[in-house]
């Protein structure tokens, strides 16, 4: 399991609750299982690199949200979950050898375009489309290129400082639009041109490369991105349970 670090981020969360976060993430992605008991608390922070008290501090606020139950005299158990969907649930990215991290992005670039043919069409055909590339880390570890499409209606301007690490909270919040379904297609793609130094290949080397399309519940479509991953340091795990 990785231990909390230091986010480039200037927005970064509390130390708490980045606990938080990567532990919720690590139940949503299958890592922990329902009904299972976490380490004990002093083992468990010693594994994450992070005091007992901010453990306790982000184990309180999970049991709040019903990820965790704390029994007393015995320990803390995942829950079963709710179907309510979280920032990172469908992020697939994991590191290799110690599975889900706190996910974090770098914005390289945002950009608004004329809609590209290959993308496809959000709202009217021949609307606008904003492109945002950024560079992903997992426990601040560089793992993969992301270029991400959406559309610009009703979003005429917009920063890099506007958005965070999840792009499906920054829909939620800014349009109130919830993302209700991805499909991924998986493969592999030479990484892109403008790949930055800290990702660790360099532009046109294989890579692993994902695909995916996102819909609302109300089936429109409402992202297009594109990934790539350094094999060496990531995988993409998806987990079925009957």
């Amino acid at each position: 399991m990785p231990s909390i670090r230091s986010s480039a981020n200037a927005q970064a969360l509390p130390v708490y609750r980045q606990v938080a976060e990567l532990l919720a993430r690590q139940i949503r992605a299958g890592y922990w299982h329902e009904g299972e008991r976490l380490p004990p608390e002093a083992e468990l922070a010693v594994t994450l690199g992070v005091a007992v008290g901010t453990l306790r501090k982000a184990l309180a606020m999970l049991a709040e949200q019903e990820l965790l139950e704390r029994v007393q005299g015995s320990g803390t158990y995942v829950k079963r979950l709710s179907r309510r969907r979280r920032q990172y649930e469908l992020l697939r990215l994991e590191l290799r050898h110690t599975g889900p991290g706190l996910p974090t992005a770098q914005i390289l670039d945002v950009c608004r375009l004329p809609h590209p043919p290959e993308v496809p069409v959000f709202g009217a055909p021949g609307d606008a489309a904003w492109r945002v590339r950024r560079l992903r880390r997992l426990s601040g570890e560089p793992v993969a290129l992301e270029e991400i499409w959406f559309g610009a209606a009703g979003c005429h301007e917009l920063s890099a400082e506007a958005l965070g690490d999840s792009m499906y909270l920054f829909y939620q919040q800014r349009f109130q639009r919830w993302i209700a379904r991805v499909e991924d297609r998986l493969g592999a793609a030479p990484v892109p041109t403008w790949a930055v130094p800290p990702f660790g290949l360099a532009a046109g080397a294989s890579a692993g490369h994902i695909e995916r399309i996102a819909w609302t519940a109300g089936n429109a479509v409402a992202e297009f991105s594109q990934t790539w991953f350094d094999p060496q340091r990531c995988c993409y795990t998806s987990r079925l349970s009957q």
